[in-house]
């Protein structure tokens, strides 16, 4: 039975790809091997296209503000696509950084999330960006560093 485009736009509606899902996981992995070790993993931003073209890029020399600012500009500067690194038009980013959450009564460290895909939309039909966290403890402590599963942190406006 052939779709409407209501029909088509209330599937996209809230849906990740696993394209997306695969590179939010990235990412947080990522962040986590670094934390476990004790590093500092600044702030990670990751696009990619609707191919095979990625590009990565951590932040940490500056404040974290202005890291995050590097991160935000990396994806927009290169939203039409970047030659140079064999990147098209970005299909879908994620951003992510270590700082805290609050968790009922108390803040709790976590790791932060970004993230946005062409086509996701609001019910309004709107783009629209999400952001999860990953809730942490003992930093640096190895096999003694443990996290949560990943928890949604809501919608946000994206970047491109």
């Amino acid at each position: 039975m052939p779709r409407d485009s209501h029909d088509a736009r209330d599937a996209a509606t809230g849906a990740v790809s696993p394209e997306l899902d695969a590179m939010v996981c990235d990412v947080i992995g990522y962040m986590l091997d670094e934390l476990a070790e004790g590093r500092d993993p600044g702030v990670l931003a990751c696009a990619e296209d609707a191919g095979q073209g990625r590009i990565e890029a951590a932040f940490a020399e500056d404040g974290m503000d202005a890291c995050l600012e590097a991160a935000q500009a990396l994806i927009k500067e290169n939203a039409r696509g970047n030659r140079d690194e064999g990147l098209g038009r970005i299909e879908r980013y994620a951003v992510a950084y270590a700082g805290v959450v609050r968790l009922e009564s108390c803040y709790q460290d976590a790791v932060l999330v970004s993230f946005y895909e062409r086509g996701l939309t609001d019910e309004e039909g709107a783009p629209v960006g999400y952001s999860a966290y990953v809730a942490y403890e003992n930093a640096g402590a190895g096999d003694e560093f443990v996290w949560s599963d990943p928890a949604p942190a809501g919608e946000e406006p994206p970047f491109i």
